[in-house]
């Protein structure tokens, strides 16, 4: 069966005071959201990836994805108005009988 990890990463950092979302912030020389990614794509093997992001963040996403992992694992698409709406937006991407993990 198909593992499918929904990684929601639509913050825009506010609360951490800076015009960078955190998601895109640097830990250890890597952005945060890589070490999000690599937590689910070493769980599993066979694990694929749905990025969701805000439209303004795809091609910034997209440089993470080619500099550190395998791109044919991950769909990206853009996130929604609310989380709940970027959710769903995630999910809509799916179409076969799948475990899902939703990361929000």
């Amino acid at each position: 069966m198909n593992k499918i990890a929904v990684i929601v990463a639509g913050g825009k950092g506010t609360r951490m005071n800076s015009e960078t979302p955190k998601q895109f912030m640097l830990l250890k020389n890597k952005p945060i959201l890589y070490y999000t990614i690599n937590a689910f794509l070493s769980a599993y093997d066979d694990m694929e990836i749905i990025l969701v992001l805000p439209v303004e963040h795809m091609g910034k996403g997209q440089e993470i994805i080619d500099g550190y992992f395998d791109a044919s694992r991950f769909r990206l698409c853009a996130g929604g108005r609310t989380r709940f709406h970027s959710v769903q937006s995630g999910l809509s991407l799916i179409e076969d009988a799948s475990i899902i993990f939703v990361h929000a």
